[in-house]
């Protein structure tokens, strides 16, 4: 116990230090704030080495309310206030309103030498134009008549000496305002080299975690397990949220369906996140996490849709207050999350104390991103609560690895003992075969003894000089006959029971021959009952191969099965016909019929109506048609009589 406790919080120091880390390198080497160009009110210097791309933040002339052109400042206007990019997030700091217009102007100190210069303008919030000494530089959407566009601007010219620098922008869309974001300054070789890694990095965001989401898509909507679920939907929602680099390069006329849906992949990604930690942690229980946390998290879901789109384009005076909401829900959102990742603790399972030390590490992420709006803002990766969220999706793809790993060995277990299940199995169900195909085999030996002694005796009373007369001769006769014929089966059933039944030899049979002979043989026993036993052959002569033996029991079920169901004075009937390439040998009758529900089960083995009865005639007549390559068919009409038709291949004419 004390030894997983020791584990667990080395591993949450582990994550922290990490975290302070990763703040740490960033700050200094991936920070816009950090590689700001010197210079004062109004100017800035341009930097010697072009190569290292650099920042316009400080020392910005504002002037809010106003859309001033070059012809206005070589009139002589007087900048009132200075600004850092960034310092206010919208124009009601100023004009009691987040939406209207501004200007930005900056005096850009180049040395004699001309240099090929490019400049990154980010997206002007909403609308805005650039002027570069007058000239315009380029724009973005448009101000009159005002057509907002989410894109991105690079603008290539030559410095020399000092060129004036003049941003217009207009918003009236979005709860961001005007120039928010620094712009970059340097060679068109270092602003191409930093969009470039730019946009590999949100490539390796969005595109991972949308492949970790998509080749998981079925276990994490279907399966049962809550923190698979709730993993896949944070890795899709977090692919969404950090795709929009490509939009703005793209340049989307959509401004509020955009950021709504922006804000609401977030606020999708923190909910799952708080879901997860709370199963992860055991929390998920509690009254503060049931009642509190996660309401609290999917009511910010539904307010990312609602506001950005039904709300604030009507009502502009709730966008601070819609701000303030999202960076006070962040924060504590973040200290919740590393809250719940001290309880890993107590976890046992060792992927479930990762995921939990990422969710805390993305709750650190999180609050750093919140806190340090205006100092940190990266140059060529990410913002740190995405490093956080991808951190998330990771441990999420190390989940499914472990499962897919845990998946195969427990299939090459299975498989390793499978064979040893099967012949375990096999073996007991071949004695069990056995000892049955035995007990049947001695029970018809022991029943086959009496109707021998039957036979014999009867032999003996007839040959024994007794004296008969010729009606109880022949009485004796018919008995000794029947006693051997019954003999006979009780053989056949005994090969059956010792599965001999594909031992005989196969003979070229004459069907009219041996359906007369049977006919003839047993029309007497038949008509005993009173019925009427007739056959029905054709001129042509059909052969088959097979056994005489087995084919005479088939018919033999199959005629005094009919003759038991026929009343007196009813009519069964033998027929011999062609079918194609089979000969059909039906047996019709005329009795009573059999019911549609148990018709499909009459040839089932130990399947009867009949009380006392054993339920093998038909099974064994089924046995007979497929071991002679053919089959049997039943049709029958209650209270009108049964049709059954054994249908073999036929065999050409020796």
């Amino acid at each position: 116990m004390k030894k997983r406790i020791r584990s667990n919080l080395l591993c949450l120091m582990v994550t922290l230090l990490f975290a302070l880390g990763a703040f740490l390198f960033l700050y200094k080497q991936d920070n816009k704030y950090t590689a700001a160009l010197p210079g004062g009110y109004g100017y800035n210097v341009l930097q010697e080495n072009l190569d290292e791309v650099a920042f316009l933040i400080d020392g910005w002339e504002y002037y809010p309310g106003q859309l001033l052109d070059p012809e206005d400042f070589s009139a002589g206007v007087t900048a009132e206030i200075y600004t850092y990019i960034g310092k206010y997030p919208n124009f009601s700091a100023h004009l009691n309103s987040p939406y209207g217009v501004a200007t930005y102007r900056i005096l850009l100190k180049c040395g004699d030498t001309p240099a090929e210069v490019a400049l990154y303008l980010p997206e002007l919030l909403c609308a805005g134009r650039v002027y570069l000494n007058g000239d315009l530089l380029g724009e973005q959407g448009s101000l009159d008549p005002y057509i907002p566009r989410v894109m991105d601007g690079v603008y290539a010219f030559s410095a020399s000496g000092d060129l004036e620098l003049i941003v217009q922008c207009a918003n009236y869309t979005h709860y961001y305002s005007g120039l928010y974001y620094p712009p970059a300054i340097g060679s068109p070789g270092a602003i191409s080299r930093m969009l470039t890694l730019r946009l590999m990095i949100y490539g390796l965001l969005c595109f991972a975690p949308l492949a970790v989401a998509l080749s998981n898509l079925v276990q994490w909507l279907l399966g049962r397990d809550k923190p698979t679920r709730q993993m896949g939907i944070l890795s899709l929602a977090f692919s969404i949220q950090v795709c929009y680099p490509f939009l703005r390069a793209l340049g989307v006329p959509m401004i509020r369906p955009l950021y709504a849906l922006e804000d609401v992949c977030g606020a999708v990604v923190l909910l799952c996140c708080i879901l997860l930690a709370g199963t992860l942690s055991g929390l998920e229980g509690r009254r503060f996490h049931r009642r509190f946390a996660v309401p609290a998290a999917a009511t910010l879901c539904v307010v990312t849709v609602v506001f950005p789109l039904f709300i604030l384009p009507y009502v502009p005076a709730f966008i601070n207050a819609y701000g303030m909401l999202l960076f006070l829900w962040k924060l504590a959102a973040g200290i919740y999350l590393f809250c719940l990742a001290c309880l890993s603790l107590r976890t046992k399972e060792i992927l479930d104390r990762y995921l939990l030390c990422a969710s805390g590490f993305y709750g650190l992420s999180l609050s750093v991103s919140v806190l340090g709006a205006n100092h940190l803002e990266p140059i060529f990766g990410a913002w740190s609560e995405e490093y956080g969220g991808f951190v998330l999706v990771i441990g999420f793809a190390a989940l499914m690895a472990r499962r897919g790993i845990l998946l195969a060995q427990e299939n090459r277990r299975l498989t390793f003992h499978l064979q040893e299940e099967v012949d375990n199995k096999t073996r007991f169900m071949e004695t069990l075969l056995a000892e049955r195909r035995e007990l049947l085999a001695n029970l018809l030996h022991d029943i086959k003894n009496p109707l021998a002694a039957l036979r014999s005796y009867a032999e003996l009373v007839r040959t024994g000089n007794v004296a008969l007369d010729s009606e109880t001769a022949g009485y004796l006769e018919a008995l000794t006959e029947r006693a051997g014929a019954v003999e006979e089966r009780f053989g056949i059933l005994q090969d059956f029971s010792r599965g001999e039944r594909g031992a005989f030899q196969p003979e070229t049979i004459c069907l009219n021959q041996f359906l007369h002979w049977f006919y003839e043989q047993n029309r007497p026993d038949m008509e005993l009952t009173l019925l009427h036993f007739s056959l029905k052959l054709p001129k042509e002569e059909l052969f088959i191969l097979g056994s005489r033996e087995r084919l005479w029991t088939a018919l033999e079920n199959l005629c005094y099965n009919a003759a038991s169901y026929t009343p007196p004075q009813g009519h069964v009937l033998l027929t011999l016909e062609r079918e194609g390439a089979y000969a059909a040998v039906s047996v019709s009758d005329t009795g009573a019929g059999i019911p549609p529900d148990i018709l499909p089960r009459i040839f089932e083995r130990g399947y009867t109506t009949r009380a006392g009865g054993d339920g093998l005639g038909l099974a064994i007549v089924r046995a007979v048609a497929i071991e002679h390559g053919g089959t049997v068919t039943a049709a029958s009409q209650p209270g009108k009589g049964s049709v059954f038709t054994l249908r073999l291949p036929i065999n050409p004419a020796p």
